[in-house]
């Protein structure tokens, strides 16, 4: 190691070379972090999404009870429980409080962006690499969900971590790179189920399929060992639970949280079949603009390749009179260009998910995050192709359309937000700010494509992008919180400060027994509260400011009355 540790140091190309290869990565580590990790602690959970997880983990490390999950102290069968497990780890670290809770699904928004970027530099180079970090780091659904306690950013990790994973082990044929996808896929199951399975598995046979190289990849994917592996890591805490539940689990999270959840309204989670769509644009927005020409691009390119895949021509030569023989149309796809072959594979994968979680009847807008990393490659692709055959009026086009949006959002901005019921002011105020920024960068990114700068017009547009992801993210994240959640932490830290029971009315918010620090009684009737005080004598109640009506027969005492909420003493 010293003698290479000197022949770099003797070296000037090598020593560059070297350099070339780490700052970019460096670079995007140190934004990555300052998007993802500044002011994490900051604001309140999200409810009822945080909730439903920071608890669970506070309970786990309250009850000493690691294999089934409960919430507000009673068991609750959803998901798997490696976030929550995780969750725990980080409290005993970082301590009980926003930062620890939220702390590990940053770190995995964190790491699905490097790999993103060295598996696109890896086979579409270092520029496309490096805009597909930045897509990323700028997307408002990628950045929100980041910042968010919820399963939904692991998931991707570890979904994405796992195709990436598949796809190198298959380009160079290394065994490591296999059995660490299958690893990946297992925790993606420990993580929200069966689907961690599911989708890879749809996306690596429809990719396989397309190319005419179903045969070879049983073969090469080994997946008797596969099997195995996911096994080994996955299957014994389902087997644990359904024993110690005697059963229960598997009816209420296969069947019901999977199962019903696919083919039936659970929770309310309806939605149109464009849904996901709509989640995808405004999820990737400003970039998902580019992505139906993006995708028109891949097409072109896979109905006419312009040359064969050295790795893949024998395959496909062997594949002809197989079995899985393909139609026609799709003969074109067996001789793909290595460039072309990732770019088919990010559109299968991204397709996939989109699909399957659009025929799904309960939705939820988190649910496409598992196709952000293959939809930024091909969008950053596309924009490659722009710089690279200098289509300054595609760029010229782009800017100006953004251009007026956000000059429009400035002006419209306080007559929309009218309609919004007790919009917080300051939310009106940065979304202004906000937009005057971009208005400005992309003003420059315009008049710099005009003269055809395009390069230096993508790192103004590029870079004022993630300077406003930095600056305005945890300003939304903190205002929204507020106006969503109030001052309710803080009513119930009091309330547990007091030592008293408390009691929550007509609220589905799953967080307050978090900062309580132990069970809330929760109550939906009024005949209750009389009932529950003649129970429990002097004790606390939140609920909205609507509903404080309904004590008027217990004889309550305001306490405070903030932001829609009200904490409240009972007494006998």
């Amino acid at each position: 190691m010293k003698t290479a540790l000197r022949t770099t140091l003797k070296n000037p190309s090598t020593s560059n070379a070297l350099w070339i290869e780490i700052f970019p990565i460096a670079l995007i580590g140190v934004l990555a972090a300052l998007v993802l990790f500044i002011h994490l602690g900051d604001f309140s959970l999200f409810n009822p999404d945080e909730g439903l997880y920071a608890e669970p983990a506070r309970e786990m490390l309250d009850t000493g009870q690691y294999i089934t999950t409960t919430l507000n102290y009673v068991v609750r069968f959803t998901k798997p429980p490696l976030v929550i497990w995780v969750m725990a780890l980080c409290y005993k670290i970082f301590g009980v409080n926003e930062f620890g809770a939220r702390i590990f699904c940053a770190s995995s928004a964190f790491l699905l962006t490097i790999i993103t970027y060295l598996f696109a530099n890896k086979y579409l180079g270092r520029r496309v690499a490096i805009f597909s970090a930045f897509l990323l780091l700028t997307s408002p659904l990628f950045i929100g969900v980041g910042r968010m306690a919820i399963v939904d950013m692991p998931l991707s990790l570890f979904i994405a971590g796992s195709l990436f994973s598949f796809f190198h082990a298959w380009k160079q044929k290394q065994l490591s790179w296999l059995i660490l996808g299958y690893v990946l896929v297992a925790l993606a199951i420990m993580t929200k189920g069966p689907v961690g399975l599911l989708l890879p598995a749809i996306i690596l046979s429809t990719f396989f399929i397309m190319l005419g190289q179903a045969k070879a990849a049983l073969s090469f994917f080994r997946l008797p060992l596969g099997i195995l592996i996911v096994a080994i890591i996955a299957l014994p805490w389902f087997v644990i639970e359904i024993a110690q539940t005697q059963g229960a689990y598997f009816q209420e999270f296969i069947m019901r949280e999977n199962f019903a959840r696919f083919t039936t309204v659970v929770d309310a989670h309806k939605g149109p079949w464009w849904y996901h769509l709509a989640a995808v644009f405004g999820g990737l927005f400003p970039w998902s603009i580019l992505l139906p020409q993006s995708i028109v691009t891949i097409l072109k390119d896979i109905s006419k390749p312009t040359s064969i895949n050295p790795t893949n021509s024998n395959t496909a030569r062997t594949q002809s009179s197989s079995q899985f023989a393909l139609p026609e149309w799709l003969k074109s796809c067996q001789n793909l260009t290595d460039c072309a072959e990732v770019l088919l594979f990010a559109f299968i994968w991204s397709a996939v998910i989109i699909v399957f979680f659009s025929v799904s009847v309960s939705k939820l807008l988190p649910y496409t995050l598992p196709a952000f990393p293959a939809l930024v490659i091909i969008i950053a692709n596309q924009w490659q192709e722009f710089i690279n055959s200098k289509q300054s009026k595609s760029i010229l086009i782009y800017t100006l359309i953004l251009g007026l949006f956000y000059i429009a959002a400035v002006f419209l901005c306080p007559v929309g937000l009218k309609y919004l019921r007790n919009a917080p002011s300051n939310l009106i105020a940065l979304i202004i700010r906000y937009s005057i920024l971009m208005s400005i960068a992309l003003l420059l990114a315009f008049l710099m494509a005009m003269r055809k700068y395009l390069a230096l017009s993508t790192i103004v547009l590029f870079g004022a992008s993630i300077a406003a992801a930095i600056v305005f993210t945890p300003k939304f994240l903190s205002v929204i919180s507020k106006y969503w959640e109030g001052d309710i932490p803080h009513y119930a830290r009091f309330a547990g400060h007091a030592h008293q029971p408390l009691i929550v009315y007509k609220l589905r918010k799953p967080a307050i027994p978090f900062y309580f620090g132990n069970r809330v009684i929760q109550l939906t009737e009024k005949n209750d509260i009389a009932h529950a005080v003649k129970n429990l004598g002097q004790s606390y109640l939140i609920t909205k400011n609507q509903y404080l009506h309904d004590l008027d027969s217990t004889g309550y005492k305001t306490i405070d009355k903030q932001n829609n909420f009200a904490l409240v003493l009972l007494s006998k």
